[in-house]
């Protein structure tokens, strides 16, 4: 991890809740996934009271997530990769005494994080509405795989997703520690005399930010009026049953003892080993076959086999309806990696945006960054197999992450 001293590296095992990606300290004592929001709100305080040696936030502590709660938000550290771990990417750095008079959204994310990229479009409707009238939004941006420390990286990722608010990279986790945070995407919404009003985990109740970031900017200036198109409308919760259910995060590499891998070879860290490919995959796992180097990260691919028809490959089975990859390519190179659904090559109607089709109709990617890529937008949730076949050694597989039916329109960048 690129000049990132190991103290101030939490030793943690990560979960993926369903509106959210997760993670808790090991020393909790327990692997078992916080899955759901409303489990997470129950243990929220008892996390943060076991975390309040951590970092710089206040007592009192914050009320249980979904509630408005009133506690001081904790000041930004002093700037600097060497002094607090934090580089500001697309703005002077900020204070949070200089934002006193404004209501500002802390807006915590990763930007290989599935959940946290379908939130990007209303923060920028909030930005665009709600700036000339006193709002800001903050983007504090924590890492999670490795490919995630660079600054050059997370630069790279504010510039494709357009983020036009500022944005400082946290990679020591400062910031993250002050507030107590323990998720990506996780908001915290600060009214104008720099109190915290309002916490919540992942995503969804957009409808509640923005009503009450309405009625902050109202205690703020009490004369301000908003137009009526401005009227904000009740969400349609994205993750109830007629959203369908999609399996969780696929964790390719021996991530904290969460990987998907299903080889008997299984993981032997920092070492190639030649994989012999099952004949069958389970949901939410993942087999490989010919020479794979397992890392923490994710599996390395060490063979030389080229082309579309080559036995060395990378199987998985999921269930949803979208379907992307965080993936990696050694030294910067660009490297193909073809990919097939169900044994058939993907077509314009099931691709995703990232994948192109050659001559011969052969679906593909072009792997040449490390970051999440869209491989696979069906028409319907439902059950596949994806292969994966590289065709140059050093390509990087982190994960799978998934979309359900209410969770398709988000602009894929």
């Amino acid at each position: 991890m690129k000049n990132t001293p190991e103290k101030f590296l939490y030793p943690l095992s990560r979960s993926r809740a369903s509106h959210g990606r997760m993670f808790k300290r090991e020393a909790f004592g327990s692997n078992m996934p916080l899955r759901h929001l409303g489990i997470l709100a129950l243990v929220s305080l008892g996390v943060m009271v076991m975390l309040s040696g951590l970092g710089a936030a206040p007592d009192p502590l914050p009320a249980p997530q979904g509630e408005e709660s009133h506690y001081p938000a904790p000041e930004f550290p002093a700037p600097g990769p060497d002094v607090s771990g934090t580089t500001w990417i697309n703005s002077p750095a900020l204070t949070m005494s200089s934002l006193r008079g404004k209501v500002v959204l802390i807006d915590f994310w990763e930007y290989t994080c599935i959940n946290c990229i379908r939130t990007f479009a209303q923060n920028k409707t909030w930005y665009e509405r709600y700036k000339k009238y006193g709002f800001e939004i903050v983007g504090v941006h924590d890492p999670e795989f490795d490919i995630a420390y660079p600054v050059e990286n997370v630069r790279a990722a504010t510039k494709r997703f357009g983020l036009p608010y500022p944005v400082v990279a946290d990679h020591w986790f400062t910031i993250w520690k002050s507030y107590k945070n323990q998720s990506w995407p996780s908001r915290f919404l600060v009214d104008a005399k720099g109190q915290v009003r309002l916490h919540l985990d992942g995503e969804g109740a957009d409808d509640q930010f923005e009503r009450l970031i309405q009625k902050l900017l109202l205690e703020a200036h009490p004369d301000l009026k908003f137009p009526d198109s401005y009227k904000v409308v009740t969400e349609t919760p994205a993750f109830g049953p007629r959203c369908g259910r999609q399996t969780r995060e696929m964790y390719v590499g021996n991530w904290f003892d969460s990987g998907a891998l299903a080889n008997r070879e299984h993981y032997h860290n920092g070492k190639t080993i030649a994989y012999q490919l099952p004949e069958n995959v389970s949901e939410g796992h993942v087999i490989v076959g010919g020479r794979w180097e397992s890392d923490k990260n994710g599996m390395i691919y060490r063979g030389k086999q080229a082309g579309a028809d080559a036995k060395d490959r990378m199987v998985m089975r999921y269930s949803a309806r979208e379907m992307y990859s965080v993936m990696n390519v050694a030294r910067g190179k660009p490297s193909r990696v073809y990919i097939q659904q169900d044994g058939k090559d993907l077509t314009a109607a099931d691709k995703g945006v990232d994948v192109k089709l050659d001559a011969q109709g052969r679906s593909y990617l072009e792997i040449n960054e490390p970051r999440m890529y869209y491989l696979v937008q069906n028409s319907a949730l439902g059950s596949h197999s994806v292969t994966l076949i590289p065709t140059e050694p050093g390509v990087t597989v982190n994960s799978f992450v998934f979309g359900n039916n209410c969770q398709t329109e988000f602009p894929h960048l």
